[in-house]
């Protein structure tokens, strides 16, 4: 793996005690949310915690309620029951972009880059978004992007939209990371990706998690991550089918889950 120490400074260097220390406490907490579209009730009751360098994953099928829990924690939607608490305070009803400043950034389901825009100009609107004490110089900023996702400091005037989708993904991903997020938010990274850019992504992940980076993950599918969760959240026509610590389902599991037929 890459040595990314040096990549991103909104990321603090702790050392081993200080990291220790700081693992344990509590970053974000969720308590029973719900979110509704009209009549439609896409999440019902979602209980759980993220710590400081965290990673939660959350799996489910095509409208299990993943993208509506990702998006009423990024302040995208406002769940209609339930808290979203950062760093003790409530946030539920805080806007999506005020919650970028409180340090929640999203990498939303395909990806949400602007085609017509290049990449530098993609990049740069991440970098804006964040709080001035909390961002470095852009060219600082940029340079340790180019560390992570070497890519994509060749394709900089290049319109993002031509981008490859493994490009795509990692321009996405660069854009959250330059808000200074605590918290990073993706919704299904893996979509549409071959094997190869899929493990691409995730290596990089896995190392961004590592620095302390706290994330919650959202997929359909396993995935090849670095390390075993703190927590394994699977969701079914919006309910907790499966919610475990230090653990995730196999394959026949997530099936069997999936399916319908069993719930833990």
């Amino acid at each position: 793996m890459r040595d990314v120490s040096h990549t991103m400074s909104a990321i603090p260097t702790l050392t081993p005690m200080e990291k220790s220390s700081a693992e344990g406490e509590e970053l974000v907490r969720v308590e029973e949310l719900a979110v509704a579209y009209g009549a439609v009730q896409a999440l019902h009751s979602v209980s759980f915690s993220i710590r400081r360098g965290g990673l939660v994953l959350v799996l489910g099928p095509n409208g299990a309620g993943k993208t509506s829990l990702v998006k009423a924690l990024a302040g995208a939607v406002i769940p209609r029951h339930g808290r979203v608490i950062l760093d003790g305070v409530d946030v539920t009803r805080v806007r999506a972009f005020k919650r970028v400043k409180r340090g929640v950034a999203l990498v939303p389901e395909g990806r949400g880059t602007l085609p017509g825009l290049s990449v530098l100009d993609n990049l740069d609107l991440g970098w804006h978004a964040a709080l001035r004490e909390r961002r470095d110089p852009k060219e600082e900023s940029l340079a340790r992007i180019s560390g992570l996702f070497p890519v994509l400091e060749q394709r900089l005037q290049q319109d993002c939209g031509t981008l490859s989708g493994g490009e795509m993904q990692m321009l996405a991903i660069a854009r959250a990371l330059l808000s200074s997020p605590r918290v990073l938010l993706l919704d299904e990274p893996s979509l549409g990706l071959a094997p190869q850019p899929i493990a691409r992504v995730y290596e990089s992940l896995g190392e961004l998690n590592e620095q302390g980076l706290a994330m919650v993950l959202v997929e359909q599918k396993a995935v090849p991550l670095a390390r075993t969760p703190d927590l394994t959240i699977v969701l079914h026509h919006g309910r907790v089918v499966y919610q475990k610590q230090d653990t995730r389902p196999d394959e026949a599991e997530l099936a069997e889950l999936y399916l319908g037929k069993v719930e833990r």
